[in-house]
């Protein structure tokens, strides 16, 4: 649920700053992100020092969303980059038209996506923890990602969270105004509810036995501490072949075997 509003709480602390400062609020967020979710790293029975790698590692990945929260920053129609503070900023952003508003709203989610993407892709990609993934268990909502991916369920996400941030600016800098955050919310909520409805449609439909596919899944419960010994690799090669040859007279369409397995 948190994914919802986080973008917009990100950016929301920007507002009213400007240049070094901004980079190092995102730079800030993706950090506390990142070290928290990547914790499993210190786990890993490893020489050395695991310590720096899950750092290094999340300093780097942290740079995206640093420079998510610029770019959508300078993408802004309004002034609150260089506003003087944060209310004046806000105030500025509720003098926009709506047109405006929503523009900037699905430009922020595009250079996101545009982000995740290369995330996922350069230096061999690192597709873990992208936004859209924290939707795994609304099953109805991503049915879509059959389309778009994973990105399409990230564009959702940041839209709502961007449009979200717009209507509270609407708020606050016209609170004479009657409910001025629904017209703010009216596309990003009608594009969920009609992601729901295509889920729930998807979901409803008969499964075809044509589709069935019998799978062997191969698990030797190898401990970690032997995965990185070297000299014991052809014990381990030999525990996968055995249990596979035993998963095949069950006749499987597909044997998978875990990461990391082959040595």
């Amino acid at each position: 649920g948190f994914a919802w509003i986080a973008p917009a709480l990100i950016l929301a602390t920007t507002l009213g700053k400007r240049g070094a400062e901004t980079f190092r609020i995102g730079y800030l967020a993706g950090m506390a992100h990142y070290l928290g979710s990547l914790y499993w790293l210190l786990n890993i029975p490893v020489t050395g020092f695991p310590i720096l790698g899950w750092i290094a590692l999340a300093a780097f990945l942290s740079i995206f969303p640093a420079t998510w929260v610029c770019l959508a920053l300078r993408s802004s129609p309004a002034t609150c980059h260089t506003s003087p503070d944060w209310l004046t900023a806000v105030r500025e952003i509720s003098k926009l038209t709506w047109a405006q508003r929503m523009s900037w709203a699905l430009r922020s989610a595009a250079i996101w996506v545009a982000l995740e993407m290369i995330l996922a892709r350069i230096f061999g990609g690192f597709p873990w923890n992208l936004l859209g993934e924290s939707q795994y268990r609304i099953v109805p909502l991503i049915q879509f990602a059959s389309f778009t991916g994973v990105y399409g369920v990230s564009f959702l996400v940041v839209w709502t969270s961007r449009s979200l941030l717009c209507g509270v600016a609407a708020i606050l800098g016209r609170p004479a105004q009657r409910s001025p955050w629904m017209a703010e919310m009216s596309l990003p909520f009608t594009a969920v509810v009609i992601a729901m409805f295509y889920g729930f449609h998807q979901l409803a439909k008969p499964f075809r036995e044509d589709r069935e596919i019998k799978v062997a899944l191969v698990q030797p419960g190898i401990p970690q501490t032997m995965i990185w010994n070297p000299t014991n690799d052809l014990i381990r090669f030999h525990d996968l072949i055995r249990l596979s040859e035993n998963a095949l007279t069950n006749k499987p369409d597909v044997v998978i075997w875990p990461e990391a397995a082959l040595p």
